[in-house]
């Protein structure tokens, strides 16, 4: 067994947050250039990697909160990387006045010549104005924010002092904070996604969202996994039924996401309206049903038979290369998702590429910052003194 700790791969942990920074930077200076020739095209493309970078830090949130209630040692296993995940939400929210000051460009029911033009639109008046969609947002990073900084101070408590009552304070606790999250992020989809079609709706939108945060998440983790595995002291930890463990998390939200993306398609379908239809109309046909067929293939089927297999998923580099991969994924299904809505005679644009380099590079730097300055696995946490796996 290594007797490498984690501190003899800080320094390489430095030097990748610098490199990224560097890199995110980059991006975001091409995005300045590419908004000096088009507004419109830059907030379309901000807006897909706002909701792609964002999803990944609420991904993390999400595992945060499931594996204080659910308890294991899996949990205990990725709750550092997930803490310094959630740590990332705040800088999220900043990326958040980008889409703030572009909502001309990309949300219809804000023209007023739409509103008085499109009764439909205009009836949803209540819900949809901009000072209400201002105030949920602040609603809904406040939530998410609160929840993210009480786990992640109640863990550096943890860190201090063998006190039983603070990991049952994040039992207790994440219960209804799950409930939470799950009601502001359904909400949080309907405006920053459903909404650039006004007249669509579906109440299954929500819960796709979620369920691909998850996927990029547990993604994320085996990752991470796979990095620092063999450090101590996590590699006492991350052994081969550990690793089994997030595999079979990501082949179960795999499965799950096709489930609510097929059931809401059947749902829609079959009711045969064409202000609801229409939204499939688009994504199923010339270009966008290719990327359709793609995320079928893909993001569903191939990963599924090879999830399928407990020998890849007891193979750490097997699953590595699964878990890159289903973020990749998550990238074109969030592009479906999002862009057709702005009927483009060109489809993809390099300001796309430009955004997700540019706020994922941040991203990651924020991430690697946190990740550094704190135990590789949380002290003194129950989970783990009674963990014999």
């Amino acid at each position: 067994m290594s007797t490498k700790t984690f501190k003899d791969f800080r320094p390489s942990l430095e030097r990748f947050q610098l490199v990224s920074l560097i890199v995110g930077a980059g991006g975001l200076a091409f995005c300045l250039v590419g908004a000096i020739f088009g507004l419109e095209q830059f907030f379309q493309s901000y807006l897909y990697g706002f909701i792609f970078w964002l999803g990944l830090a609420l991904g993390c949130l999400i595992l945060l909160l499931i594996q204080n209630i659910a308890g294991g040692p899996w949990g205990a296993m990725i709750r550092r990387p997930l803490e310094a995940g959630v740590m990332v939400i705040p800088v999220m929210a900043l990326f958040f006045i980008p889409v703030l000051a572009g909502m001309g460009y990309l949300y219809e029911w804000t023209d007023p010549d739409v509103l008085a033009s499109n009764p439909v639109i205009a009836s949803k008046t209540l819900y949809l104005n901009i000072p209400f969609f201002i105030a949920r947002a602040l609603l809904y990073f406040g939530v998410w924010i609160g929840t993210a900084m009480l786990l992640v101070n109640w863990s550096k408590q943890q860190d201090q002092q063998d006190n039983p009552k603070l990991a049952e304070r994040m039992r207790s606790f994440s219960a209804p904070g799950l409930i939470f999250f799950i009601l502001t992020m359904t909400f949080a989809a309907f405006d920053w996604g459903m909404s650039l079609t006004p007249e669509w709706f579906s109440g299954m939108y929500g819960v796709i969202f979620m369920i691909g945060q998850a996927i990029s998440a547990v993604a994320l983790m085996i990752i991470i996994i796979t990095l620092f595995g063999h450090f101590e002291p996590l590699a006492n930890v991350a052994n081969t039924k550990r690793v089994q463990d997030l595999g079979n998390f990501l082949m179960a939200f795999t499965m799950f996401w096709a489930y609510v993306s097929a059931s809401q398609l059947i749902i829609i379908w079959s009711n045969n309206l064409p202000e609801t239809n229409m939204w499939y109309v688009i994504r199923l046909n010339g270009f966008w049903g290719w990327i359709s067929a793609i995320l079928l293939l893909f993001h569903f089927a191939t990963p599924f038979l090879i999830l399928f297999s407990r020998w890849v998923k007891q193979k750490v580099r097997a699953l590595v290369i699964i878990a890159c991969w289903m973020l990749v994924m998550r990238l074109v299904d969030i592009f479906w998702i999002i862009v057709p809505t702005f009927e483009r005679d060109i489809p993809f644009s390099l300001l796309d590429v430009a955004v997700v380099v540019g706020i994922g590079g941040i991203w990651l730097a924020v991430f690697a910052a946190q990740l550094k300055n704190k135990p590789l696995l949380p002290l003194h946490d129950p989970r783990l003194a009674s963990d014999h796996g």
